[in-house]
């Protein structure tokens, strides 16, 4: 994808469940404006289960459209809240890639 313009969706607030209907929205817009959207996350966020999944719920909408979500940088603040809720037991390269970065070339 390199080269491609991409639709960046800074994420300034923390990822809590309060949070969440306004941060759907964005990634929503960013969506009609673009098909390739990065998630600019602020360093140190709170970050709870909801925040979670609304990016994971935003993930697989794209994939499904055809369209694609990635993390501008590796999202080691949310490895506690995804191996507590057990996203990461049967992680698959695809998720590792995702959310830390893991086995791709950034």
């Amino acid at each position: 994808r390199a080269g491609e313009a991409m639709k960046t969706v800074l994420v300034d607030a923390a990822l809590v469940v309060r949070n969440v209907a306004g941060l759907r929205q964005s990634i929503l817009d960013a969506f009609d404006e673009d098909d390739a959207v990065s998630l600019d996350l602020v360093a140190d966020q709170a970050v709870d289960l909801c925040g979670v999944q609304l990016i994971e719920a935003a993930r697989r909408h794209a994939q499904a459209v055809g369209k694609t979500l990635s993390l501008a940088h590796p999202g080691e603040v949310f490895r506690p809240v995804l191996e507590a809720a057990g996203f990461l037991t049967q992680a698959s390269e695809d998720d590792l890639r995702f959310w830390f970065h893991e086995g791709s070339v950034q």
